[in-house]
């Protein structure tokens, strides 16, 4: 860990926080003793150094930062998650009137829920894996747009202003990829073997 990297999370910590505030005391009592503005800010810089150096020695310091960026790695990946859940909502309640797109965007949502199962469970968020069901719902709102502008150029005789060749089965294909990446992400972040390679492991044990 950096020395910048350790300073910030220390101050972040409860422990930093706390040293904070008996430097600001100290601080103010230096004031108070009528000391000056300046050497009360001294006895301040002074008192948070003082707490930062001990810290360091007894080792809270350390124990602190630590335990500051587990916080902050839980917390990202808690926001990860709620946001690839949002995405996943989004993504199932879309009405898609094709049905090779509208059983695509159903398997992704299927490998949507057992990935963010994955993450709930270990704690954690793979953020390709969060990617992919977000551009899930470009892809799936993108079909969507091209099918209600095909449908207006029809009704109205009009020509086609933005040619989407094939756009049902290619959208479909790209979610399919999606679903598999989701899918790929989702054994990385259990930790848990892609089913495939389980079975060479069993057929190689035998």
């Amino acid at each position: 860990m950096e020395k910048r990297e350790y300073l910030r999370l220390w101050a972040r910590s409860p422990v930093g926080i706390g040293s904070a505030a008996l430097a600001l005391a100290a601080g103010a009592a230096v004031g108070a003793a009528g000391a000056g503005l300046p050497l009360a800010i001294l006895g301040a810089a002074l008192a948070y150094g003082a707490a930062l150096a001990a810290s360091l020695v007894v080792g809270w310091g350390p124990r602190a930062a630590v335990a500051e960026a587990e916080r902050e790695t839980a917390a990202a990946a808690a926001a990860r998650i709620r946001e690839a859940a949002e995405a996943k909502r989004k993504l199932a309640v879309l009405r898609l009137a094709d049905p090779e797109v509208a059983a695509a965007r159903d398997l992704a949502v299927l490998e949507a829920d057992k990935f963010l199962e994955a993450c709930r469970s270990s704690e954690s968020c793979d953020p390709v894996g969060a990617q992919a069901i977000a551009d899930c719902v470009d892809i799936a709102g993108a079909w969507m747009r091209e099918a209600d502008a095909s449908s207006t150029e029809r009704r109205f005789g009009m020509p086609d202003a933005d040619p989407f060749p094939d756009a049902a089965q290619r959208s479909a294909a790209a979610l399919r990829d999606k679903a598999a990446l989701i899918s790929g992400r989702r054994s990385a972040t259990s930790g848990e073997a892609p089913p495939s390679e389980r079975l060479e492991i069993e057929e190689e044990l035998r």
